[in-house]
This record gives structure tokens, C-alpha cells and sequence, in this order.
């Protein structure tokens, strides 16, 4: 797989894991002598990441005089990703409820290890969820 279709080292092991399920069947029901199932030793990839002007043109705030609201919702929900870390499953998931003006903290809910915790709210995300908040009224 890896010589003659370029497959990912981790794309490989993922399958061999699934194979490696059918077998250890196999091995519990006495069809086939046990033998051991390695999984490869790749090398991660370094990911590309934004240069500082990239980043600076992706944050910059769009003009609401011409925005539409569809834009203006993604360069925020762009913003809250980076302000914050969490995740998009996250992100969609947070509710006005969990919003926490007063103290600066954000509830989250819906996460990957599925427990509830709590953010903080910086000065300038603040800003910008009530101006959003404000705008999605509108």
C-alpha cells in the first residue's frame, strides 16, 4: 500500500487495526495460530502552518458596511477559534446560556472528553461576541 498507492503511514495502521480485529477473532475461535500484528513506525509530518501576514489578513475584521452576514459570521467564528483553541464541534455547540458576561467565561458543554469546563472570555472576544450577538439580531 505504502510503495504503490502513496498511502499515508497513518491511513495504513487505521486499517490494520480494523483487520487486526477480524483476526484476533480468528485467533480466540481457534481458525488460525496466533502471530503478532505490528503496526508501522512512520514518521509524522510536519503540517504548514499561516504565516503572520496570513493570519493577519484571515483576522482582520471586515467592513460592516458592505459585509454580509454569512462573512461576518465566519471571520468571527474564525476569531473565536483562535482566540479560544476549542474545537468546531464546540464552537457549534455553545449556547447564548452559556455566555458569561460578567464574569468572562464561556461554558462549554460539547467537547471530546465530554466533560464541562470553563473559559475565559479575553477583553477583545468579549467585544466582539456582544457586537455579534448584537448583529444577529439585526
Amino acid at each position: 500500500m505504502k510503495k504503490e498507492k502513496s498511502i499515508n503511514d497513518v491511513t495504513i495502521n487505521s486499517r490494520v487495526m480494523t483487520i487486526r480485529v477480524f483476526f484476533m477473532y480468528c485467533f480466540e475461535k481457534g481458525y488460525i495460530p496466533p502471530f503478532k500484528i505490528s503496526l508501522m513506525k512512520g514518521q509524522k509530518s510536519i503540517k504548514e502552518t499561516y504565516s503572520d501576514e496570513e493570519l493577519e489578513l484571515l483576522l482582520k475584521k471586515p467592513d460592516m458596511s458592505v459585509t454580509t452576514f454569512t462573512e461576518y459570521r465566519n471571520w468571527f467564528a474564525v476569531v473565536f477559534l483562535y482566540d479560544t483553541g476549542v474545537r468546531l464541534k464546540t464552537l457549534v455547540n455553545i449556547l447564548i446560556k452559556d455566555l458569561s458576561f460578567d464574569r468572562n467565561k464561556i461554558a462549554i458543554r460539547v467537547q471530546k472528553n465530554k466533560k464541562v469546563t470553563y473559559i475565559h472570555m479575553s477583553p477583545l472576544l468579549k467585544e466582539y461576541l456582544q457586537e455579534y450577538l448584537t448583529y444577529r439580531k439585526r
